[in-house]
């Protein structure tokens, strides 16, 4: 039904959407550029999709976004789709850069102005949010030029989870996902109450949610829950953002898609932007940068 989590070729054009953050927290959506090919799904209706998706992103007091420089020296921002695992690597950047600190004092280290080794550059780093249409747009435009790298990341969990689904998992395995790809859960031919095709972010929550609608008591006899499947964010923004092929099956498919992120992530999202107060979610054209 969908693309596989392997790297698919996607038109960034045909999916991009335009997103700023203002002052008061909100992503505001511009109208987005035409293009003279008509899409299977227009700009307008990907960015609805992906905008009630929240994803979440570590800044400074003021918004600015905390950006790492990875094993291949590029500069890299990160969009996690879980405040959980936002909140892990948060715990884990200022746990290793106290123990760096901590190292550095015992030696005697100095920095290159002949000072001792600085604070720990995350001890005021927040949490924030962002809607995931603007993570997109930050992805894709930090895809073509150079300097500057954004990802979407997802949870841990949640690509082992997609791994083992896809036969790529287990603890001989070497295989990872690629950096960037986003695990989506679904079941073929699931429908929410709404007539909807879900995606989902977390396996588990796809398995409630089918439980939730086959109780025991309705379901045939036998009947266990179908054959789980995988896609990935990216690709399916790539064939929402295509050309239509004449399968009207399958580009009603497509266009029927929705997103389910993880339960928690609304109330966290408001959460985030309650603490941030007056100062932006997220401040585009600044960074600081943490080796």
């Amino acid at each position: 039904m969908f693309p596989n989590p392997s790297p698919a070729t996607t038109d960034a054009a045909a999916v991009e959407t335009t997103a700023t953050t203002n002052s008061n927290n909100q992503a505001e959506q511009p109208p987005a550029p035409s293009s003279t090919t008509s899409s299977l799904v227009s700009v307008e209706d990907i960015a609805a999709l992906l905008h009630s998706t929240p994803t979440f992103c570590l800044v400074d007091p003021n918004g600015v976004p905390f950006m790492v420089v990875g094993e291949d020296a590029k500069v890299t921002g990160y969009f996690f789709t879980s405040f959980g695992e936002a909140q892990r690597i948060l715990q884990l950047a200022k746990t290793s850069a106290e123990k760096a600190i901590r190292q550095a004092k015992r030696e005697g280290l100095e920095d290159d102005s002949n000072n001792m080794v600085a604070d720990n550059p995350w001890r005021n780093a927040r949490i924030s949010t962002v809607p995931l249409d603007t993570a997109v747009t930050l992805v894709y435009k930090s895809s073509r030029t150079k300097g500057v790298y954004f990802k979407v990341a997802p949870a841990v969990q949640d690509v082992q989870d997609a791994l083992l689904v896809s036969g790529q998992g287990g603890d001989d395995d070497d295989n990872d996902l690629a950096e960037g790809k986003v695990p989506l859960f679904y079941y073929e031919d699931f429908q929410d109450s709404n007539g909807k095709s879900p995606l989902f972010f977390r396996k588990r929550e796809l398995e409630q949610a089918w439980d939730k609608a086959n109780p025991p008591k309705q379901r045939q006899l036998q009947q266990e829950r179908p054959p789980l499947m995988v896609t990935e964010l990216f690709s399916v923004l790539g064939e929402l953002g295509r050309p239509t092929t004449g399968n009207i099956k399958e580009d009603e498919e497509l266009r029927n898609l929705i997103l389910q992120p993880p339960k928690e992530s609304q109330a966290k999202a408001k959460e985030c932007l309650k603490k941030g107060g007056d100062a932006p979610a997220f401040v585009i054209g600044q960074r600081i940068i943490v080796l």
